[in-house]
């Protein structure tokens, strides 16, 4: 097959064919090929996941467009958009957004701001945009771009379905779970409709509605999805491609969310391993997938284990996106979280104010990232005797949780259990039992370490108050595991 004849949604398909060609054609050196065959040739890397030689070619792509070309023509602004996509797959997300700003403004002065072009291009700086966890500007940029890709191009053309794929991620970022469902459910049914049930862009849509369903707690229904779509792009692509690893890493966090924490960690570890090797281990997915393997850790119990894991991520993500970004500040919060489980309680308060802080800036008082971390906050001002400081974080995020997930979520019954603990040292009885009691009931028989850690919290707070039947009865419900001497 001619390599300029494959039509770009199936240059993924047959990437795994070509490479061995491209890598005989290539022994010569890269700087002999000519600008529109290297451009073909970063494509076909990139449809691999060896992104490393996707941006080798595609630097000398452009370098010779804008010697050939200048850089104002079509095609150096096609090379620079190749350039900054394979950035992304990079983590090189800054270098990626000042080049698709750049090809924006361009394409806006010579093409017009309604042309296709000019619309993909403001479609690809949203999702830079989300990756560098600025979700208001991925939001303002992505809306715009969709609803003009309506008008130009229909609703079922392939640039629009990406379009909403994306700003359904957004919606997602941003804690509006219902309205991300509600653009990839169509996304869904469209590829399926056009592309079949097998092809890549139709999986990755099945593993983008499988991360929203499990946010709104349809995990069977999820982990049907999510097995179907791995064993598919095992066929299609193989098991180590990144498109694969992907998928495979969102099926071990079902079974994370299911209880099963053995199979979560065998899965999760393996992913990690294989990215490790093909994209490197300072790769944005290689640590999103070493921070889940932390995570499932503290579901085990094993904090030691999880505290070694995160405290890598968090130093490789300061390094590469900086402390402004979503990214870095998410690390920051598990690994305060984390030093709360160790009963290391002054290192956990000043990261957990940090995040706090900066997530109120950023995310708004009333997201749900926002306010997991101020319930850390509360924690740790527990621990520490501030008692006050903790009651009014906690009435706080009790009253925002409520709203966003009901009085029967765990998240809403922990905050619940907390509180009560809270009540009872501050020597009101009455408005503890009324808050802890139903509460407690609700949470039997969740092994969620967070859980595990309030009901110690409640615990200790019966003791206090001489109330030891209680006490011992809880503490056999929910059995306390064994941390290290509070600092």
């Amino acid at each position: 097959m001619c390599i300029s004849c494959i039509p770009t949604q199936d240059t993924l398909l047959q990437s795994v064919k070509l490479v061995p060609h491209i890598e005989s054609l290539l022994l010569h050196g890269e700087r002999q090929v000519f600008p529109d065959v290297g451009d073909r040739f970063a494509r076909i890397y990139q449809g691999v996941g060896l992104y490393a030689k996707a941006e080798k070619l595609a630097t000398l792509v452009l370098e010779k467009h804008k010697q050939l070309l200048g850089d104002g023509h079509q095609d150096t602004l096609r090379a620079m958009s190749n350039l900054a996509e394979i950035n992304m797959h990079l983590s090189k997300f800054e270098k990626a957004k000042m080049l698709w700003i750049r090809v924006l403004e361009m394409r806006s002065q010579i093409l017009g701001g309604d042309h296709p072009e000019t619309l993909q291009s403001m479609a690809d700086l949203s999702v830079t945009y989300q990756n560098l966890g600025q979700f208001e500007n991925a939001f303002e940029v992505g809306k715009l771009a969709l609803d003009k890709l309506k008008h130009i191009l229909g609703d079922d053309h392939p640039d629009t379905l990406n379009s909403m794929a994306n700003l359904a991620a957004t919606y997602s970022e941003l804690g509006q779970v219902e309205e991300a469902l509600k653009l990839e459910t169509p996304v869904l049914e469209k590829r399926r409709q056009s592309l079949g049930e097998d092809h890549p862009d139709t999986l990755r849509s099945v593993n983008n509605l499988v991360v929203t369903s499990v946010k709104l707690g349809k995990l069977e229904e999820a982990k049907k999805l999510q097995a179907s779509a791995v064993e598919k792009l095992i066929q299609i692509l193989g098991e180590n491609h990144p498109e694969t690893l992907m998928c495979m890493a969102n099926l071990a966090a079902i079974y994370k969310y299911m209880g099963n924490f053995e199979e979560a960690l065998k899965l999760n570890v393996s992913v990690f391993e294989k990215l490790s090797q093909t994209l490197g281990k300072d790769h944005a997915k290689t640590l999103l997938f070493m921070a889940n393997s932390a995570v499932i850790y503290k579901c085990i119990g094993q904090f030691e284990e999880a505290l070694k894991l995160e405290t890598k991520v968090l130093e490789r993500r300061q390094q590469t996106l900086g402390d402004g970004s979503i990214y870095t500040m998410r690390s920051m919060c598990s690994l305060g979280d984390t030093y709360n489980h160790l009963g290391q309680f002054r290192e956990a308060l000043s990261l957990n104010v940090l995040v706090v802080d900066k997530q109120q800036h950023m995310l708004g008082g009333e997201h749900p990232e926002t306010l997991t971390s101020m319930a850390n906050l509360a924690i740790t001002y527990g621990a520490l005797g501030k008692f006050e400081e903790a009651k009014e974080l906690q009435l706080y995020t009790l009253e925002k949780q409520r709203k966003i997930s009901g009085e029967d979520d765990p998240i809403t019954l922990r905050i619940m259990v907390h509180l009560g603990a809270i009540y009872h040292t501050l020597g009101n009885v009455e408005e503890a039992d009324k808050l802890a009691l139903p509460a407690q009931q609700k949470l039997i028989g969740d092994r969620n370490p967070y859980t595990l850690l309030v009901m110690n919290s409640l615990t200790a707070a019966y003791r206090l108050a001489g109330r030891l039947k209680e006490a011992d009865e809880l503490g056999t419900l929910f059995p306390k595991y064994k941390t290290p001497s509070s600092r």
